[in-house]
């Protein structure tokens, strides 16, 4: 069955009540019981010159609530005809004072009455329509789109269920908060000042907002904010409504990010073909030269600095080489705990890593994966992470097992990722080091990829850096990046 349903216009529980069937026939009987009483009241009454005929204003009003269009003026006829019957048998003694004064004021009454009563069913009948349609529309409206209203200040005033969907917030976490609750980080304080100032002047604001769900991952939307303004033209709520592009965004950058391995993979091959076969010369050269020197030469450490610059310019280039065309992993059965057993020793040999506190914990697990390219990945992770803090912290290493997937939890004490930073350190050549050629992070993960798997960096609210690296047990066709 379709999710949407046309909704109703009529809340109202009593409103409901009076138009069932059953209730109608009651109202109609029991207007046909009063206008009987009060006839009858009217004639055994009218010698002594009482017009209880007024009373049969209340069988007419009782159309306001008979659906039937046409019962006011029916009634408005019936009981003039019950007037008639009163004014000959009734009123001998009262006659002329019937004829000219009472009668012709109630009859006059009567149709008022129900001239008021047809136009206002004809008024009620329109704005129910109005009400139906808006409805509609408004039903139709949080089947598509994702709602928020807010007063001036920005406090929520309501929003849509398609809101707390996305968000993951339930309504009452989202009334009364502004849009702080769900900020990313990742607009500057610019971005939203531009926005509050076209809204506030009555203008329209349209653009694109990441947001920040409740369990912190990010999600995009398109952004129409309306403001209602007031009889003196200033806004008293603003009506936002939102479409989620969150995977037209993750295709762009996907594109973005072909794109940039493209480019990186043009520039490698100029730089190995250009840069790496002279390199390797210069430094055979100076080998030679080195070798032929005296013992205590004062030049022999500078040509010793030289070969390690130019080691370091090859290595830069050896991992353009391997980011943009990478080599497909050779996968052979190992131990995850000896792996990074191996890896943490690289870091103790590391002379900013060698004071610091290390642990691991979890099961013993083998995985089919490349030994020498995960040992990469691992030693990348843990000597950031020994960068970050300077030499002096811990690191601990947690295992875990979960289905046919292996998680890495990798956790520093460290100072964190700056959070103006947290989007790009996975961008090649970004770096925050004065010295390094910002593709270390970018080759982890790949390097994690090609082995069907992932790794994300986090920095938790309590401070430190949290890696996590998942690996399937068994080789996989690499994630789409």
């Amino acid at each position: 069955m379709p999710r949407y349903r046309r909704p109703s216009a009529i809340s109202d529980p009593a409103t409901f009540a009076f138009q069932a069937p059953g209730a109608q026939r009651g109202l109609m009987m029991g207007a046909l019981v009063l206008a009987l009483l009060i006839f009858a009241l009217d004639l055994a009454q009218a010698n002594n010159g009482q017009a209880y005929g007024v009373a049969y204003v209340v069988v007419v009003l009782v159309g306001l609530w008979i659906t039937t269009p046409a019962y006011p003026l029916l009634a408005a006829a019936g009981v003039t005809g019950l007037l008639m019957i009163d004014l000959a048998y009734g009123w001998n003694d009262h006659l002329p004072e019937a004829i000219f004064v009472n009668y012709p004021l109630i009859t006059a009454l009567l149709w008022t009455t129900a001239a008021v009563v047809v136009r206002f069913k004809r008024l009620e009948g329109r704005s129910q329509a109005d009400v139906q349609r808006l409805a509609e529309l408004t039903a139709a409206l949080d089947e598509a789109a994702i709602v928020a209203t807010t007063d001036v200040a920005g406090r929520i005033t309501d929003v849509n269920q398609k809101f707390c969907d996305i968000s993951q917030y339930a309504r009452g976490e989202l009334l009364g908060q502004d849009h702080r609750i769900i900020n990313s980080g990742l607009h500057p304080p610019d971005f939203f000042k531009g926005l509050w100032q076209t809204i506030a002047s009555g203008q329209v604001w349209q653009g694109e907002i990441r947001n920040k769900a409740k369990d912190g991952s990010w999600y995009w939307v398109d952004t129409t904010i309306v403001p209602f303004l007031n009889d003196a033209g200033r806004p008293y709520q603003y009506i936002a409504i939102r479409h989620d592009i969150t995977a037209r965004k993750r295709g762009e950058e996907q594109l973005r990010h072909q794109e940039a391995l493209a480019r990186v993979g043009q520039l490698a091959a100029m730089v190995a073909h250009e840069v790496k076969n002279p390199l390797a010369g210069i430094k055979g050269a100076l080998q030679v030269i080195m070798s032929r020197r005296p013992a205590g030469d004062p030049e022999v450490p500078v040509m010793r600095d030289i070969i390690d610059r130019a080691d370091a310019l090859n290595e830069l280039i050896s991992d353009l080489l391997f980011y943009s065309r990478p080599k497909p992993p050779q996968p052979s059965p190992l131990d995850l705990h000896s792996l990074l057993n191996e890896s943490l020793a690289l870091l103790k040999r590391d002379p900013i890593g060698q004071t610091i506190a290390t642990s691991m914990t979890g099961p013993e697990i083998t995985i089919a994966a490349d030994r020498n390219m995960l040992r990469g990945v691992f030693a990348n992770l843990f000597i950031n992470a020994a960068q970050a803090m300077q030499g002096s912290g811990a690191i601990d290493v947690s295992i875990c097992l979960d289905g046919d997937l292996v998680q890495v939890t990798i956790r520093d004490t460290g100072p964190g990722i700056p959070e103006h930073i947290r989007d790009q350190i996975f961008e090649p050549f970004f770096t925050t080091k004065s010295r390094g050629g910002g593709l270390g992070l970018a080759i982890a993960r790949r390097s994690a990829e090609l082995h069907g798997g992932s790794l994300s960096l986090e920095s938790p609210v309590g401070g430190g850096a949290v890696a996590t690296i998942t690996l399937p047990l068994t080789p996989r066709p690499p994630q789409a990046s």
